[in-house]
């Protein structure tokens, strides 16, 4: 596994993490919700770097963690840093705040880590990182479930 992957991969959670760092700020009335998942995502890059940090050395890090594809995972980490300078700008809706997450958990790196720490089921180095991901799974399925039990319209 490319460490420039894994590297990107870290970036993605951190700049996922500020962008809900935001919400969390500008968006009293959610906030405990987006100070949740702000620390999830510092979670998850903590845990790829104590993976990069424990297994690359030893060639076993578990390259389905993480997405093959360096590009769009530089592609996800620049929207997602330019997104964040333009709302810091000109803010937006609560409405299009959730819209804004649910489109960022649907992206290459956030989708295909959720969906891999949902469905390895084997005893292997993967359990471990599941393990310790905990509950920090599905969130593009608790966004829309948070919106739903809060009234807010999706489009």
């Amino acid at each position: 596994m490319n460490s420039e992957i894994i590297n990107a991969s870290i970036d993605l959670e951190l700049a996922v993490a500020e962008l809900y760092l935001h919400f969390y700020r500008f968006f009293p009335e959610d906030s405990n919700f987006w100070w949740k998942m702000s620390l999830e995502e510092k979670g998850h890059a903590a845990l790829l770097k104590s993976g990069r940090d424990s297994f690359m050395p030893l060639n076993k890090f578990p390259d389905e963690l993480i997405s093959d594809s360096l590009n769009d995972l530089k592609k996800s980490v620049k929207s997602i840093k330019e997104k964040l300078k333009e709302i810091k700008k000109n803010p937006i809706s609560r409405r299009e705040a959730f819209e804004m997450a649910n489109e960022i958990e649907q992206t290459t790196g956030e989708i295909h880590y959720q969906e891999v720490m949902a469905n390895t089921q084997d005893e292997s180095l993967m359990s471990l990182f599941q393990k310790l991901n905990g509950d920090d799974k599905d969130h593009s399925k608790r966004i829309l479930k948070y919106m739903n039990d809060n009234g807010i319209q999706q489009d």
